[in-house]
């Protein structure tokens, strides 16, 4: 019997007073998840044996397991990503971060990671632009590389709003084509995740050329966000959340981000 077609207050009951539904209690997938991804490492990449691999593919997996549900996994860059999410043309979509805008479309699970963003700069260059947020560095010419549409932090977001940062930001297409540009002085800096930027850095053999500037940007929580049109039952959202925590109290998310390094 698939959970789909269990009545949600019958399912919830179960939930809330703490018993499993027969097909969860014995390991039998009781229920089906379709996540998109997105190449992002170390968080979400390509494994050697060509299957969606990296921490939040893990966490997801381990999730699936214990529920246990099935996990069915489509590829799409984030916008794209995020888009099939709101036309209900898959379940959910993991890694990312809680805004207003997403609500509206769909409903974020507890986090399920934390993470940091952080200015890259070329090896040596953190001494000569000692800025200690963006709101110095935007008092400056410092070109920043930025991808359009991200949400950095909040200080971001509202130099951006104010016009601070247009003398400032230069736009990127990725953080592999900043990477790039970084390296051909076509900027001094870019914001990205702490955990992609340098496990970027590695895949491009480009780990002994750059560094992390000390500026503060900010640190964030990554959720799961399930689609509201694609008729996610509340009470999978439920297990999925139930699980979630119990794989944080018994150090199973901080396991599996220290196999990715500190």
């Amino acid at each position: 019997m698939s959970i789909r077609s269990l009545p949600a207050a019958f399912l919830a009951f179960f939930l809330l007073a703490g018993a499993v539904p027969a097909a969860w209690g014995q390991g039998t997938p009781a229920c089906s998840l379709h996540f998109v991804w997105t190449e992002l490492p170390p968080y979400q990449t390509l494994g050697a044996d060509g299957k969606p691999a990296g921490i939040d593919i893990e966490l997801v997996e381990e999730l699936g397991r214990r529920m246990p549900c099935a996990i069915q996994w489509e590829l799409a860059p984030r916008p794209r990503a995020l888009l099939l999410v709101q036309e209900g043309k898959v379940d959910a979509v993991i890694g990312v971060a809680r805004t207003a805008e997403r609500e509206a479309f769909g409903t974020f699970s507890h986090p399920v990671r934390e993470g940091r963003n952080v200015m890259i700069v070329r090896k040596g260059a953190a001494s000569r632009f000692a800025f200690k947020s963006l709101t110095e560095l935007a008092a400056g010419n410092f070109r920043l590389g930025v991808v359009p549409g991200s949400r950095y932090s909040q200080e971001f977001e509202d130099l951006t709003r104010s016009g601070a940062l247009a003398d400032n930001i230069v736009p990127v297409q990725n953080g592999e084509s900043a990477m790039a540009m970084l390296m051909r002085d076509r900027i001094d800096g870019f914001l990205d995740g702490y955990r992609i930027a340098l496990a970027r850095a590695v895949q491009l053999g480009l780990a002994e050329d750059v560094e992390v500037h000390p500026m503060f940007v900010n640190e964030h929580k990554a959720f799961a966000l399930f689609s509201r049109s694609a008729g996610v039952d509340p009470a999978v959202i439920t297990r999925f959340n139930a699980v979630l925590l119990g794989m944080q109290a018994d150090g199973t998310i901080t396991r599996i981000l220290n196999n990715y390094g500190s």
